[in-house]
């Protein structure tokens, strides 16, 4: 079983994925989706007839969900948050930046490293 936060309680996913949601989604947007979510996998409300499997993947599903809608909205972890979407805006950056190199050299991309390395 994957858990959602790692030994430093950082997450290991991402949790507007998780929530089906774009990473500028506001508070009332990801506590809509997770009463949604939450209603949909509860395990309370599984089917009998579901496979142990199944019921494993549903209760990892729901307990990922509600770490996610936990890291998002408790104040407990704004400084992990912060944290966090300042590392997504670096990766981003950095793609954006391959990219665009990529774009200027019509290269395949064997050089960037060799680029970056300068």
């Amino acid at each position: 079983m994957l858990s959602f936060f790692d030994m430093h309680g950082d997450p290991t996913m991402d949790p507007y994925t998780i929530l089906s949601l774009p990473p500028t989604a506001t508070d009332a947007e990801i506590k809509k989706a997770f009463r949604t979510q939450m209603l949909q996998l509860n395990p309370d409300r599984l089917s009998p007839t579901l496979a142990d499997e199944s019921i494993a993947a549903v209760r990892e599903t729901f307990h990922n969900v509600k770490d996610a809608y936990e890291f998002l909205i408790s104040p407990i972890h704004v400084t992990s948050k912060r944290l966090y979407m300042a590392k997504m805006a670096s990766q981003r950056a950095d793609y954006e930046r391959r990219e665009a190199y990529l774009r200027r050299s019509g290269d395949k991309g064997d050089n960037y490293t060799a680029y970056i390395a300068r």
